[in-house]
């Protein structure tokens, strides 16, 4: 019947538009309970807004008004997907912020991360690469900072700081767990979730995994977080 061709050709629009959509992120998934829900709210405007009226031949005929009504509702499901297109591409992928952790402040989920999620990029954003001895200058206090937050010192006697101190990023806040619930990927030079995250659960990695054996935070793990390493300012 004309009915049935309809709502299969919305159900079609739905999965069609919700395999688009997810196509374009590597996290997009989609949500099968919220496509069927939409579906159908799509079979109900079918079945309650448009009226097919029987033409003398007994062949069911649509309307102007209801086809109207009928491209609305499938316009209106095509687009339920595109709300991810819709928002700020920096925003899409926000699952951590700062918060009380295991050790002081920490990254903990805002919401459910799935596996193998984005939590945090591990590129030195607004820093400067300066002298290590520059750093004798600064308060003992601001120089421990400094290390715990950016851990920047290289071999070289350079070390890398922050050009502006306001702006921190957020692996500087990420803690050390002996069984982490997060990895480093070296191909994308971020950290990812390695399992799924509960709301509220905070993120941790291994240190060791990603950081030099010279470096600060790599020395901090290696000492039990006891004391300064020594070969630092």
């Amino acid at each position: 019947s004309l009915r049935l061709s309809l709502s299969l050709s919305v159900l079609m629009i739905v999965a069609g538009s919700s395999l688009l959509f997810a196509s374009l992120s590597p996290f997009a998934a989609i949500q099968p309970r919220a496509v069927c829900r939409h579906a159908a709210t799509a079979m109900n405007l079918i079945d309650g807004a448009v009226q097919l009226p029987v033409v003398a031949d007994g062949v069911a005929a649509a309307d102007g008004p209801a086809l109207v009504q009928l491209m609305t509702a499938a316009a209106f499901l095509a687009l339920v997907p595109a709300r991810r297109l819709l928002q700020p591409q920096g925003l899409r992928d926000v699952y951590v912020r700062p918060g009380k952790g295991s050790h002081g402040v920490g990254l903990i989920a805002i919401r459910s991360v799935p596996k193998r999620a984005r939590i945090c990029g591990c590129e030195a954003l607004y820093a400067e690469q300066r002298r290590t001895a520059s750093l004798l200058w600064l308060p003992a206090e601001v120089r421990a900072t400094v290390h715990e937050l950016w851990d920047g010192v290289d071999r070289d006697g350079t070390c890398t700081v922050p050009r502006d101190f306001e702006v921190v990023p957020l692996v500087s806040f990420l803690n050390h767990a002996a069984a982490p619930n997060c990895y480093y990927d070296d191909e994308e030079n971020c950290i990812r979730a390695s399992r799924r995250l509960r709301k509220g659960e905070e993120a941790t990695v291994d240190y060791r995994q990603y950081q030099e054996a010279d470096s600060y935070t790599y020395q901090q793990v290696a000492a039990g977080f006891r004391g300064k390493p020594k070969t630092y300012l």
